[in-house]
C-alpha cells in the first residue's frame, strides 16, 4: 500500500477577481521510503498541492473541494483540526520555502524547536532541550547549545534552512514534504541541504516529496517524478524515464533549458516562449496550447486526458505519439 495517496485532489481560492482553481484534479502516489519529486514553474500549484496535504490552506478563501488524500490509509480531509494536529509534526514534517517566514522572530530557535518536541512527545522541559540539542548537531549546526539561545536573525539563510529541517525531522515523521528546500541559497550551501535530507532519509527510512524548479535537483535526489503546468499533472513517470523519454511538450522544454557540458560557452540557452497562464485566465482546450511549439487545432478545442503510455509513465498530451 502507497505511503501517501493523492486522488482527484482539487483545490479552490476565493479572490476579488473571483474563485480560482489553483490545483485541478491531480493525481500521484509515494511508497515509503522512496522521494516524488514535483516540478514546474512558478505559480503550477506545486507548493498550494502542499499546503493540500497538510491541510494548511489560509482560511477560509482556500478550501479543498473535490478529491481524496491518504496517508497510511487515513483520509486526512476527514480528519478532524485536533486529529490533524496530531498528524503535523509527528508523522507528516514539512519544510517550507522561505525559512525567514517559517521561524518566529521574536522566539529563540531552542523554544520554537522543544515546542515540536513537547507537542508531539511525552518529555519534560529538559529533556526536550537535550532533544533539540541532539537534533541541531544531527543537522550539521556547530556549537548548538549556544545556537539554542539564539534568535532566527542571528543565523545565515543556510543554518536557518537546518533549523527548520530539523525542526520537521525532530519527531523522525513518516513522510518530509520539502518546499523548495534550497531556494536563495548558494550552490555549496545547495548540496550540503540535499545531502543532509538524504541521509537523515536513510537513516529514519521516510519518504519525501520534494517540491522545486530545478531539474538538477530532481535528478540528484528523486526516484519519480510529477510535472506540474498551471494547476495540473501533465506528465508522471520515474525519474530515469523522464530524463531519458519526456513525452510531454513542457516536460520536453524544461530539459531543453538545462546547460550541459557540450552547450557551447555564451550560447543562448532554450527557453519556453510566454508565461504560465493566469488562473483567471486559462486558455481553452490544452491549457499549454499557447506556448506549444506542437499545438494544432485540437489542442484548443479538446482538454486531453492523462494517458499510461508504459507502466510507470502517463503523460496529458493529444500528440505525444508524433513528438
Amino acid at each position: 500500500m502507497s505511503l501517501l495517496q493523492i486522488n482527484n485532489l482539487t483545490t479552490e481560492f476565493d479572490t476579488d477577481e473571483g474563485r480560482v482553481r489553483a490545483v485541478d484534479d491531480v493525481s500521484f502516489s509515494t511508497e515509503t521510503g522512496r522521494t516524488l519529486g514535483i516540478v514546474g514553474e512558478s505559480g503550477c500549484g506545486k507548493s498550494v498541492t502542499a499546503l493540500s496535504i497538510m491541510r494548511l490552506l489560509p482560511q477560509p478563501m482556500g478550501q479543498i473541494v473535490a478529491g481524496s488524500v491518504q496517508f497510511q490509509g487515513s483520509e486526512l480531509t476527514q480528519l478532524s483540526i485536533e486529529e490533524m494536529e496530531k498528524v503535523r509534526g509527528a508523522r507528516i514534517g514539512m519544510v517550507f520555502q522561505e525559512p525567514m517566514t517559517a521561524l518566529n522572530p521574536v522566539h529563540t530557535i531552542g523554544r520554537q524547536l522543544t515546542e515540536v518536541l513537547l507537542l508531539h512527545k511525552s518529555l519534560t522541559a529538559q529533556d526536550a532541550t537535550r532533544a533539540g540539542i541532539d537534533i541541531l548537531d544531527r543537522v550539521g549546526i556547530p556549537s548548538p547549545d549556544i545556537r539554542m539561545g539564539e534568535y532566527p536573525h542571528q543565523l545565515s539563510g543556510g543554518m536557518r534552512q537546518r533549523v527548520v529541517i530539523a525542526m520537521a525531522l525532530a519527531c523522525e515523521p513518516e513522510l518530509l514534504i520539502a518546499d523548495e528546500p534550497t531556494t536563495a541559497l548558494d550552490v555549496t550551501i545547495q548540496a550540503q541541504i540535499l545531502e543532509l535530507i538524504s541521509e537523515l532519509q536513510k537513516d529514519i527510512g521516510m519518504s519525501v516529496v520534494m517540491i522545486t524548479h530545478d531539474l538538477g535537483v530532481i535528478a540528484e535526489t528523486c526516484d519519480d517524478v510529477v510535472v506540474m503546468y498551471a494547476g495540473k499533472v501533465v506528465e508522471q513517470a520515474n525519474v530515469f524515464e523522464i530524463f531519458e523519454r519526456p513525452s510531454h511538450p513542457y516536460t520536453q522544454g524544461l530539459m531543453a533549458s538545462i546547460p550541459t557540458l557540450a552547450t557551447p560557452p555564451k550560447s543562448r540557452l532554450s527557453v519556453i516562449e510566454g508565461i504560465v497562464p493566469g488562473l483567471l485566465d486559462l486558455p481553452k482546450g490544452c491549457r499549454f496550447q499557447n506556448r506549444c511549439p506542437f499545438s494544432e487545432a485540437k489542442c484548443s478545442a479538446e482538454s486531453p486526458k492523462i494517458e499510461q503510455i508504459s507502466d510507470s509513465h502517463r503523460v496529458r498530451c493529444h500528440r505525444w505519439r508524433e513528438i
